[in-house]
């Protein structure tokens, strides 16, 4: 059995099995998709090239219709390579290539949605970061893919990943959680770590409203790709420590669901809240 609907589930059939979590969540691809294993690992390596070639492509002379994207994730590449950006070379480089694909997602470049196209930069960014800087292979690029999409499954079934259903907390939140579980793996993270690695993440994210200006995903979801790229590496770390949530993550989930039911529908993707209606927003 490979069936699971929550991430205690996930965790419990990983360890019971005495499997990896990718290969629990690929399973079950297979069952649910009739896909062999050869087709289901094909499906996601080419996901995985998709995100590279995005990131590999980037642009920055481009600039999106509206003009209010484009262009900074080269500020930040031209800043990353005068060394001035104390974070170190990973986070400098994940918070660049978060920033490069939020602006190509602008600019109607061809992204991966992770699990959204307004929250494309986050998981891309950790993970091309992860294997640049620590010489990963992609095939285990590619098993990282399936420990995220186990987490997002669980994500989507129980709460949501949708700005307009839950907030912005359901679009970065879901996709800082992803990251911060397959980092955590990619880093030797048994399990209970890898959920606790997004439970982590998950909570810094709750309550985040969607208020993208103009009604397009460019103010300021471009540079919350980028915070929460930054905030799924500093999770992990945290996990792989031996700190754990309080909350435990399924409740970490639930909790994201109530927060975006108790959401006013003004915060939740319509524009008609938040930072869209500030008076910056309308000089634009």
């Amino acid at each position: 059995m490979t069936e699971y609907h929550t991430l205690q589930e996930l965790q419990e059939l990983a360890v019971h099995q005495k499997k990896e979590i990718w290969q629990i969540v690929q399973q079950e691809d297979m069952d649910a998709s009739e896909r062999t294993q050869e087709q289901s690992y094909e499906k996601m390596h080419q996901m995985y090239e998709a995100m590279k070639y995005a990131d590999a492509s980037y642009n920055g002379n481009l600039r999106s219709a509206s003009g209010r994207a484009g262009g900074d994730g080269e500020k930040l590449h031209q800043y990353n390579a005068s060394r001035k950006n104390i974070c170190g070379a990973f986070i400098g480089l994940v918070m660049e290539k978060a920033i490069k694909m939020g602006e190509s997602n602008a600019c109607m470049r061809r992204i991966v949605a992770a699990p959204t196209a307004g929250s494309c930069g986050v998981l891309p960014a950790v993970l091309l970061s992860f294997e640049e800087q620590f010489s990963a292979t992609e095939e285990q690029m590619v098993q990282a893919l399936y420990v995220a999409a186990g987490i997002g499954k669980v994500i989507a079934e129980n709460a949501f990943i949708a700005g307009a259903a839950g907030g912005c907390q359901a679009e970065i939140g879901s996709a800082a959680a992803m990251s911060a579980g397959a980092l955590a793996y990619l880093q030797g993270a048994d399990p209970q770590t890898v959920m606790h690695a997004a439970a982590l993440s998950l909570k810094n994210m709750l309550g985040l409203a969607c208020d993208p200006v103009g009604g397009l995903v460019e103010v300021p979801c471009i540079k919350r790709n980028s915070y929460g790229a930054v905030n799924a590496v500093t999770s992990a770390q945290l996990a792989l420590a031996g700190i754990r949530s309080a909350i435990t993550p399924d409740d970490v989930i639930d909790s994201m669901r109530r927060i975006g039911n108790q959401m006013p529908t003004c915060l939740k993707e319509t524009s008609e809240g938040g930072l869209a209606t500030s008076a910056s927003a309308e000089a634009y």
